[in-house]
């Protein structure tokens, strides 16, 4: 049995604003095991970034934040602040979306992943150097022992994400977080970087939780998926089954709306405002019922297997999916055999200029 390293359960992240109050996250559940990939999918406000910044305790006030987030059986929403910064960057890392923004202009690369390193471990400033080096030959960077020496605008966008993965590796955490991680670079460095991130997990035995809206990726990449709406979850499973058969009516739109070019169809900009009870998506879904606006639906198997579940009443007891199931089959034709799909890879380079 697979042991579970991060378990998030009804977690809800409610933010005040002026224009009132945004559920930013709203009854969110998913779960990691150790040494697996797990991606959180869905569109632009969905509510996927909230919920890794709750999980790093990165939220500021003021919001109302609820549910568990369980690092290794230890909630991380009732650890002080002190507790946390233990735990976040050195068990728990996070790689940013935007490399440049993330790191420090004023400081060379190998002093800041000198900085991750010596602020989590009893080591010289020599040693945090010498290992400073080390990851960047890691993360591919050629001629690392210069590189080291070199500020964050001397270096491209995929050599600046390189960098950000080394101090984020810095500590040898057991959690990675990566929040969109290439979709600030061009596709052909976005491959090399996905390729990196994969091996570099299956090197070092670290749990990855990917954030992305590119299915490209969550095919090469991921071995479970979760499928977010509104801030909820609405569809999790193994990638191969979420991705053959979409069983939420939300997930066949999003798979419907995928473009060879990795980005969404202008369809899904327009929706309408999110209802706040009953399923997220009820307004838009062309099989909605009125128990659809009551409550959001529980989870229940697809087609018996349990580790395929789906919030939708559709898939109730009482009810019949078969019209659903019909269209999720056609929805995932484009994804038969998911091991299949090809990595978005090239040459390797050394991580250097065409990076």
């Amino acid at each position: 049995m697979n042991e579970t390293i991060l378990s998030v359960s009804d977690l809800q992240t409610h933010l005040h604003t002026d224009d009132g109050l945004v559920r930013a996250v709203d009854g969110l559940s998913f779960e990691v095991d150790r040494n697996e990939t797990v991606c959180l999918v869905g569109e632009s406000g969905s509510g996927k970034t909230m919920a890794c910044n709750t999980v790093m305790g990165m939220v500021d006030p003021p919001a109302n934040i609820s549910g568990e987030v369980r690092f290794e059986g230890e909630n991380l929403l009732g650890l002080s602040e002190s507790e946390l910064t233990s735990i976040r960057g050195n068990r728990i890392s996070y790689l940013f979306q935007n490399a440049q923004n993330a790191l420090d202009p004023v400081y060379t690369v190998g002093d800041q992943i000198a900085e991750a390193i010596t602020f989590h471990q009893d080591v010289s400033g020599e040693q945090a150097r010498e290992r400073a080096i080390d990851l960047l030959g890691t993360v591919g960077l050629s001629r690392p022992a210069e590189r080291v020496d070199e500020y964050p605008h001397e270096l491209s966008d995929g050599m600046c994400q390189r960098v950000a993965i080394a101090i984020a590796l810095a500590a040898e955490p057991d959690l990675l977080i990566a929040d969109e991680p290439v979709s600030a670079l061009d596709v052909m460095i976005q491959g090399r970087i996905i390729d990196l991130l994969d091996d570099l997990r299956k090197e070092r035995d670290f749990s990855l939780v990917l954030v992305t809206h590119d299915l490209r990726v969550v095919a090469s990449l991921a071995d479970r998926m979760v499928v977010l709406y509104g801030g909820t979850d609405v569809e999790r499973g193994t990638t191969a089954d979420v991705l053959q058969t979409p069983a939420h009516p939300y997930s066949q739109d999003l798979f419907a709306s995928f473009t060879g070019d990795g980005e969404r169809g202008d369809d899904l900009a327009t929706r309408d405002p999110i209802p706040p009870q009953g399923c997220r998506f009820h307004r838009e879904c062309a099989h909605a019922v009125d128990d659809c606006r009551d409550s959001k639906p529980p989870f229940a198997a697809v087609e018996g297997d349990d580790a395929h579940r789906v919030s939708c009443v559709h898939y109730g007891p009482e009810r019949d999916p078969g019209e659903i199931l019909f269209e999720a089959r056609r929805a995932g034709a484009a994804f038969d055999d998911p091991e299949e799909t090809p990595k978005q890879t090239a040459e390797a380079d050394g991580g250097d200029s065409r990076d």
